[in-house]
């Protein structure tokens, strides 16, 4: 399958390949991401092991996940995604087994490690880099579908391995995780990923893999746009908004003397508010393109930040930040897949794309102990909330700072 200017949703073709390979995205999520929590009870009571040692597993998850970024773009930007995906699709089976087996605190770290190699190589970059390098001008439809689609990660996972564990119990349901692995994702990015085309294929001089030409080349010449740097803080601050209200939302409810049945309330919210956003770019794609919605993911972090500063027991607040601050996160997600193309230009899009999700990495892994600190010296989480919406603002600012400064089309003028 190659380029068609045939519209995305009246293309049978097209709009097989991306719902296939969001349903791989979809598992891939719930499984290993969103999975993770629902397994700190269980773990908690057999081993004894304290909540900061479980989650340090995750942590280092996306440390790895982080830094392994780069090297599985520019791997994506040369050979495509097929048995990238497959590969570590496969490797994510047998991690899933051996976490089945786990028996001590260091071997689970080492699980998590490799998942985070795992997650590299099949989280939304690698989707985005197959979609933007088969789809071309179509790609902000396939992103939309795809991150529409997965939105519901959670949504199904989270449940799906709640029951699994009180059924069978924890070892079993990683076991029965690993199998869907492979029922699911395993044969998709084997078989569907046979349509994709390879950025690199053709070309006299491909990408380098495992490192990058910073004298000469797509990425070089990137790195000296001012746009690129722009976008990179904007995504490294949505990243530090992004976890420190995944990591502190709850406390800071309850401090404020919130029920908790009224903070998971709230905080559930979330999830469907960015499926929720992806539907409003969907339905108005004709008027929100890349820099709207930019601007109104921005806007939206602001607005939802004032309306949780202001939410108290008694005035119902609670429930109208979760609706702006979580369209903003699923807006972000689209955002933060058009960023290159728009910007920058669609050559060695996964490399750029990794190096973008790198610094994001970093900032995700090191925000819920940075935002601890703050808590720590305040005695309250008015202090963090101010520091998080500051934040925001400069997120916001700077992507404007980055549409201002893209590349300018053939006729001189900034690109639509």
């Amino acid at each position: 399958m190659h380029l068609s200017e045939t519209s995305l949703w009246r293309d049978y073709r097209a709009m097989s390949f991306v719902i296939w390979l969001s349903i791989a995205q979809t598992v891939s999520w719930g499984i290993m991401f969103y999975g993770f929590a629902v397994f700190i009870k269980p773990l908690t009571t057999e081993f004894g092991w304290s909540k900061a040692e479980i989650t340090g597993a995750f942590t280092f998850c996306l440390l790895v996940s982080g830094l392994a970024s780069v090297s599985a773009g520019t791997i994506l930007d040369r050979f495509g995604g097929r048995w990238l995906m497959t590969g570590a699709s496969a490797f994510g089976v047998v991690l899933l087994l051996a976490a089945s087996q786990v028996g001590s605190l260091l071997s689970y770290y080492a699980v998590w490690i490799g998942i985070g190699l795992v997650t590299a190589s099949t989280f939304y970059p690698s989707g985005f880099a197959v979609l933007v390098a088969t789809l071309g001008s179509r790609a902000r439809q396939g992103v939309t579908l795809m991150t529409l689609i997965a939105g519901f990660a959670s949504t199904i996972f989270i449940p799906l391995i709640s029951l699994l564990i009180d059924w069978v119990g924890w070892r079993d349901s990683f076991a029965l995780l690993g199998l869907i692995l492979l029922v699911i994702c395993v044969p998709i990015h084997a078989i569907v990923l046979r349509k994709e085309r390879v950025p690199g294929a053709g070309q006299a001089e491909r990408p380098r893999i495992f490192t990058i030409d910073l004298k000469a080349g797509p990425v070089a010449e990137a790195l000296r746009k001012p746009a690129f740097w722009w976008i990179g803080i904007c995504f490294v601050a949505n990243s530090i908004v992004m976890a420190g209200v995944t990591v502190h939302i709850i406390p800071l409810m309850l401090e404020r003397g919130f029920a908790m049945a009224t903070v998971i309330a709230t905080t559930a919210m979330i999830g469907p508010m960015q499926v929720a956003g992806r539907i409003f770019v969907t339905v108005f794609e004709k008027w929100t393109d890349f820099r709207v919605a930019g601007l109104i993911s921005g806007g939206f972090v602001l607005i939802g930040f004032a309306l949780l500063g202001l939410a108290q027991p008694d005035n119902n607040l609670n429930f109208i930040f979760p609706i702006f601050y979580g369209a903003s996160l699923g807006i972000i997600t689209i955002v933060r897949a058009l960023a290159v193309p728009e910007l920058i230009g669609p050559e060695a899009y996964g490399a750029l794309n990794g190096l973008l999700g790198l610094v994001s990495a970093l900032a995700l892994a090191a925000t819920p102990v940075m935002i601890s600190w703050i808590w720590l010296i305040s005695q309250s989480y008015t202090a963090p909330l101010i520091v998080l919406s500051a934040v925001g603002l400069i997120s916001l600012l700077s992507f404007i700072m980055a549409v201002r400064q893209r590349d300018p089309g053939p006729d001189g003028k900034a690109k639509k």
